[in-house]
């Protein structure tokens, strides 16, 4: 899948899932931002600044959840997939961070496995599909963090 398709999924994924439709328990005072195609709003990383593709910020700046797109499951994503997870809040009804991993459909085990095998907290892995049309899908895999979130 091209850069354009991971895009769009951020773009998708930014709109329709931050926050879900009907969600009832997302703060007034969340915006939700995106750093594709250009950079708004970045995290500490030990490798320098770390551009999440999806950050919730608070009313008062603070970082609150995080999503990241991957187009591939892969080692060499562990050390930004740790930043994003590490920079997340962990107000969940379970304590894990509020980061959220995106994938292609049927990578999804392979993405809970690599943070799982890497002590990397989250709140969810989602699987993504894009349709011949361009329409994009989100489907639940797991939800550690809030079962509310688990649609």
């Amino acid at each position: 899948m091209a850069d354009t398709s991971h895009d769009n999924v951020v773009a998708h994924i930014a709109r329709t899932r931050f926050p879900f439709p009907g969600q009832t328990t997302w703060p007034d005072d969340y915006v939700t931002l995106t750093n594709v195609p250009t950079r708004h709003r970045g995290i500490p990383s030990p490798a320098g600044e770390h551009f999440p593709d999806i950050v919730i910020v608070d009313g008062r700046g603070r970082t609150r959840e995080i999503g990241e797109v991957e187009m591939a499951v892969d080692v060499s994503a562990v050390r930004h997939l740790r930043a994003a997870s590490a920079a997340a809040d962990d107000d969940t009804v379970t304590g894990v961070k509020h980061f959220f991993l995106y994938v292609p459909c049927g990578l999804e085990e392979s993405a809970q496995r690599l943070l799982e095998e890497n002590a990397i907290s989250y709140a969810g892995v989602r699987g993504f599909t894009i349709g011949d049309d361009g329409a994009i899908s989100i489907v639940p895999y797991v939800t550690p963090g809030d079962p509310y979130d688990h649609q």
